[in-house]
């Protein structure tokens, strides 16, 4: 039979169509027998943002020029804190976000009436840190507010600090500006203290889930000793004040394990940058997977038949360019035009398709040949018979 190229062609409609059959197979058993839970968890925390942020950290890392951390690890006494919280606030920051929380009172006296004291007496905004407990999901709230002990005795500014996980342990990806507390906006401490140091009010806003941007950039830590000699860095910053190495107050990120302060301070500069990545929806994913699944079912009849001696190194050197293009396009999508491209169908697509076409064409010589099937006899895969 003679042979052309034949691009439009439903032989390669049907490679596509093996090939999602294969990958819903392998979804169905990945979610439905336990010892393939290794499979669906390693699909649940695959990200490419996560491939993106360790493309765009390169060997120089940009100290961000916008938030300063103070790191209070070895403090303890709450004088002493006080004493701290009073040397930042002679430094004239433009906003104070206290990433601590005193929930008791203790017993030292002084030591409390120094640290409300040092809050009260601040010229600039001071958001302070608290937690939400006691979550309704049927209700989508929660019902209580820990507080430091202090907080009934002024007006104060608090804001939560829970970080959102998708279950314990989870990396954390996203940040979200506020959540309900007794059917109530709750403004959380990233977005509230950005918003101080950006001039704006907090409100409730429609996308409320924000994509934490872990980019090039680095902050600057500096000592709780070391704030009345560095007092220029603090001046006109956002001031985070927190424990850098606290294991307790650590958490797992796309760039590893890292600090809650720190965590608080990338969410901070994700918001004032207004870096609200748009995601792809998942049928333009499976859209663009399709058209790609295609296009290598065309290639990847003719390579073997142009080209048979060295097929199998074209092929994989298809393949290869094909996923590093498709990850570098994404990547200069996501850092430049805000736009988060959802590459799991393509890439597994790209993955299983030379294992769905040698099934196609086993499948399409089986049938014809025992049962002469009409819709078949045209099929490119029937031409070498």
């Amino acid at each position: 039979m003679k042979k052309d190229w034949k691009f439009w062609h439903w032989d390669h409609v049907g490679v596509c169509l093996t090939t999602a059959l294969i990958a819903a197979v392998i979804g169905l058993v990945s979610v439905n027998l336990s010892m393939f839970n290794p499979v669906e968890q390693a699909f649940e925390n695959f990200h490419m943002t996560d491939v993106y942020y360790e493309m765009s950290r390169g060997d120089d890392i940009e100290l961000n020029d916008d938030i300063v951390l103070v790191d209070m690890t070895e403090l303890i006494d709450r004088g002493e804190i006080a004493q701290l919280i009073q040397q930042i606030n002679a430094c004239k920051p433009k906003v104070l976000s206290v990433d601590l929380l005193f929930p008791k009172e203790g017993d030292d006296v002084l030591a409390n009436a120094m640290l409300v004291s040092a809050i009260d007496e601040a010229e600039e905004p001071v958001v302070l840190s608290s937690k939400l407990i006691g979550y309704d999901e049927e209700q989508n709230t929660f019902s209580e507010l820990l507080a430091s002990f202090f907080a009934p005795l002024g007006d104060y500014t608090f804001a939560y600090g829970n970080v959102k996980q998708d279950h314990e342990g989870g990396i954390i990806r996203e940040y979200t500006l506020s959540q309900n507390l007794n059917d109530k906006p709750m403004y959380s401490l990233a977005y509230h203290t950005a918003c101080v140091y950006m001039g704006e009010q907090p409100h409730e806003q429609e996308i409320n889930d924000r994509l934490i941007v872990y980019g090039d950039t680095d902050f600057p830590i500096i000592n709780c000793k070391d704030v009345k000699r560095l007092s220029n860095m603090l001046k006109d910053k956002i001031v985070l004040l927190g424990t850098v190495s606290n294991e307790e107050d650590a958490h797992f990120t796309p760039l590893g394990k890292m600090p809650g302060m720190k965590i608080q301070a990338y969410s901070m500069l994700s918001y004032i940058q207004n870096r609200n990545i748009k995601d792809m929806p998942v049928w333009l994913s499976i859209l663009i997977a399709f058209v790609l699944l295609y296009f290598s079912s065309w290639i990847n009849y003719w390579i073997p038949r142009l080209w048979p001696k060295v097929d199998s190194y074209l092929i994989s050197a298809y393949y290869f360019l094909l996923a590093a293009l498709l990850v570098w396009l994404s990547f200069l999508s996501f850092m430049h035009l805000q736009y988060n491209v959802d590459l799991l169908y393509p890439l597994a697509g790209i993955a299983l398709i030379e294992t769905a076409r040698p099934i196609y064409e086993d499948s399409v010589r089986l049938i014809y040949n025992k049962w002469h099937w009409r819709i078949f006899k045209n099929s490119i895969y029937l031409e070498d018979d």
